[in-house]
């Protein structure tokens, strides 16, 4: 049986091999949605799903770990507006949009799709 955390596991995973198939050498189909917006919708959307993975009391409410990964998104935002380069280069007010539909669709995934499946394998 496929549990929660085995398919949270897989898309952080896909998430993390997505970033380095799509590099700043990709030329394929949607090029300018991918390069500018794909990764900054999927990496909130796992980091969301990954903290509910830890077994801490404050990460265990959806709201708190929505509010964090949103707002480590906009610190990065932020940083990148004052021109510091950390974890990119330009600052894009609309990677902030996409940021909250990351998170936004972690709480929808989670609340759709993850709730059904077993937490633990069952044997």
């Amino acid at each position: 049986m496929i549990t929660r955390k085995a398919v949270i596991v897989a898309i952080a995973l896909f998430v993390g091999a997505l970033h380095f198939i799509v590099g700043p050498d990709y030329e394929g189909p949607f090029h300018v949605f991918i390069h500018s917006y794909l990764i900054d919708i999927l990496l909130p959307f796992s980091m969301y799903l990954l903290a509910g993975l830890v077994k801490h009391p404050l990460l265990g409410a959806r709201c708190t770990r929505a509010i964090s990964v949103f707002a480590v998104g906009v610190t990065v935002e932020t940083l990148q507006y004052f021109g510091i380069d950390f974890l990119g280069r330009t600052f894009d007010p609309m990677d902030i949009v996409m940021y909250g539909i990351g998170v936004f669709s972690g709480i929808a995934f989670e609340g759709v799709i993850l709730n059904q499946l077993p937490t633990k394998e069952t044997q």
